[in-house]
């Protein structure tokens, strides 16, 4: 019986089974991964796909997926979730966000539409609120396996789209689909930013490529949309960044921040340059007319705004024009004042900065992403809806989630030749390698003797 485990092959069963052997498995622990395979599930991949066939599609999935997130952090880790909570709070983007948010939420005061404005300011405290609390819901370290449903979603809902567009195309006039693709494409179309980097951070580049190719057809099926100009402005950034970021990141911000910041002089300029352009340019230029006759109508104004929700209802209303722009620039500055505007802008700067301190791919990424949000709501296309609202705070959770899943480590090189080691000896990889080759060895020579 000892003469048959005994000699040199006996001794390999020991570590193996020594290597094998797990400890028992935590049921909490389980189902806080389950649970955070869902939620991340339900951001990544329900989300852009039920926003091409629902409106409001975001605003539903992006809280549950974030509630589902947070209910796993709390069953695993709740002191973590808790202590990253606080440091994204009081941060100083953080800080400057809640100003923001906060300096909203007063303007219903002079508001003339307290109901409506209340509306708007609960669904932007609530996109805050999912952001920073699923932002803290990540753990240090996330799985490759869960971060991979970003790109999988994104292209699979972007072959989707391709094919309503092209099934409506085929349809009668009448039979064209209505707002929930043209939604859909904006969701697909800036979640594509996340799932690039994603691919680009793993060395992925033909799926990389393949992705691009499906969202760059896609994005030009919305040309007149202003969807096309706000990717292109998106990939001249993601190049940009590549090329040279520290330079590229401060460039971007700035322009950004001085946009917001000095918005109401944006129609005094533009004025003499598109009053020369055809007749085809007529409605812009009586956009441009309304926003700057309402900054010389009104200059006190400027200062505190006219109160949340006053542009659409006013333009519902008859107060203003029909011809009044419908953009992010001319929203923030005639509801909020200066005071929101400078808020938003500083807010801009520094999120636009830290994206841009990410590691590899995830700063081009980042910020593309910004810059393609910011030129869809300056281009008219979406402002603080809240399916928009819902949309960036997913965004925003997909690129801390795959910023936390840039944890891999390069393995050692072997040694060509190890101390003591026979010419018939296996490599080793790294320190603990070496030192089990060297216990089996030990192991192997004091068995032979016996």
């Amino acid at each position: 019986m000892s003469g048959a485990f005994s000699g040199p092959a006996s001794c390999w069963l020991i570590p193996m089974q020594r290597r094998n052997a797990h400890g028992p498995l935590d049921p909490a622990t389980d189902a806080a991964l389950l649970l955070r395979r869902i939620g991340f599930a339900t951001l990544a991949v329900a989300l852009p796909m039920a926003s091409l066939v629902s409106r409001r599609a975001a605003v539903v999935l992006a809280p549950i997926g974030v509630v589902l997130l947070v209910i796993a952090a709390l069953v695993e880790a709740p002191e973590m979730f808790v202590a990253t909570l606080k440091r994204a709070v009081f941060s100083r983007p953080g800080m400057i966000l809640i100003g923001l948010v906060g300096w909203a939420v007063l303007s219903l005061i002079w508001s003339p539409y307290t109901m409506s404005a209340a509306e708007k300011a609960s669904h932007l405290v609530l996109a805050v609120a999912l952001g920073f609390c699923g932002v803290a819901a990540l753990p240090e370290r996330m799985r490759a396996s869960n971060l991979n449903l970003a790109a999988l979603g994104t292209g699979v809902a972007a072959v989707f789209a391709l094919a309503l567009i092209v099934v409506a195309a085929l349809r009668p006039v009448e039979a064209a689909p209505g707002g929930s693709v043209e939604r859909g494409v904006s969701v697909v179309l800036i979640m594509a930013w996340p799932a690039l980097a994603w691919l680009l951070s793993r060395d992925r580049g033909l799926s990389a490529l393949a992705l691009s190719l499906v969202v760059g057809l896609l994005a030009l099926s919305r040309f007149e949309g202003g969807e096309a100009v706000a990717m292109i402005c998106g990939a001249v950034a993601f190049g940009a960044v590549s090329a040279n970021r520290d330079k590229a990141v401060r460039i971007i911000a700035a322009i950004i921040a001085f946009a917001m910041l000095f918005a109401p002089l944006l129609p005094f300029l533009l004025i003499p340059v598109v009053a020369r352009l055809p007749d085809s340019a007529n409605d812009f230029v009586q956009a441009l007319s309304v926003w700057a006759d309402v900054v010389l109508r009104a200059p006190i104004q400027l200062v505190t705004g006219h109160g949340l929700d006053t542009v659409l209802r006013g333009r519902i209303t008859g107060v203003l024009p029909p011809s009044t722009p419908a953009t992010l620039l001319f929203e923030t500055w005639y509801e909020l004042g200066i005071v929101g505007a400078a808020a938003a802008s500083a807010c801009l700067y520094f999120a636009i900065r830290a994206a841009g301190r990410m590691p590899g791919a995830l700063a081009a990424g980042g910020v593309a992403a910004y810059v393609t949000a910011f030129a869809l709501t300056a281009l008219g296309f979406a402002t603080l809806q809240p399916w928009w609202l819902m949309t960036l705070a997913a965004v925003a959770l997909l690129f801390s989630a795959i910023a936390r899943g840039q944890y891999r480590t390069d393995r050692p090189v072997a040694p060509l030749s190890l101390r003591g080691g026979g010419p018939g000896r296996a490599k080793s990889f790294g320190t603990k390698g070496a030192a089990t080759s060297d216990a089996i060895a030990s192991m192997t020579s004091r068995t032979d003797q016996t």
